[in-house]
């Protein structure tokens, strides 16, 4: 397999959402997310083409007007009762590229940085894997139905000993377009995951990880320190 690989970069979009209503277009640190995210995405230069996926015109004559393709959604497949397997294999179906780079919008603290790196790991360990995906490590003690699964009830461990568990906060995920359309998912058997800082991964979900999230993204909190995005 080639080292340059095409890699077309998907950002969905819904006009609205259910936990936080239309988070995307809701003011966000003087701006929005959807804004933040496609102002990161201009200063990447890893990307074949970059593409914004919704079924909101004024969405999508924003991104045109920006320099972005776009994708016009079924308004279908941006409802909550429709599964996001149905969305993924919809979406990669309905777009040209070998591979895709599944970008949301929802990690605001994740910028051009973080992509450029992802890519450029990307390159370098594809043969081995069939997915890449950005992670995060969780060092905390956890239940299962009532039962410890990453620790022993006694000898109590350290914290430090703790067998991470890995989250996905879906900040990047790359993989073969025609393996997005097959599976219905990002996630394959073979994932590579690239870790993130916890901070700089944080996923928009509800109204409370909004806040927390405007909050680090006012403070600009790791400032031009690189180093400290990528664990």
């Amino acid at each position: 397999m080639k080292n340059k690989k095409n890699i077309v970069a998907i950002v969905p979009v819904k006009g609205n959402s259910v936990r936080v209503k239309k988070k995307n277009l809701t003011k966000f640190a003087d701006s929005n997310l959807f804004q933040i995210k496609l102002k990161q995405l201009k200063k990447t230069s890893c990307f074949q083409k970059i593409i914004i996926s919704s079924e909101n015109k004024k969405i999508l004559d924003y991104a045109k007007n920006n320099g972005f393709s776009t994708h016009l959604r079924d308004s279908y497949f941006s409802t909550s009762k429709v599964p996001m397997s149905e969305v993924y294999r919809y979406i990669a179906s309905e777009i040209d590229g070998e591979y895709i780079a599944w970008i949301n919008a929802t990690n605001p603290l994740c910028n051009e940085y973080i992509y450029q790196s992802a890519v450029k790991k990307f390159k370098k360990i594809s043969n081995n894997y069939d997915c890449f995906l950005s992670a995060v490590k969780n060092k905390q003690n956890y239940f299962y139905k009532n039962k410890p699964i990453n620790f022993k009830r006694s000898p109590w461990p350290r914290s430090q000993d703790l067998k991470p568990l890995i989250s996905l906060p879906f900040a990047i995920s790359i993989l073969k377009r025609k393996d997005m359309v097959k599976w219905g998912s990002c996630v394959g058997k073979k994932p590579f995951f690239y870790f993130l800082n916890p901070l700089v991964a944080t996923d928009i979900d509800d109204q409370s990880s909004f806040k927390i999230a405007e909050l680090l993204f006012k403070k600009k909190i790791f400032g031009l320190n690189k180093k400290k995005f990528i664990e």
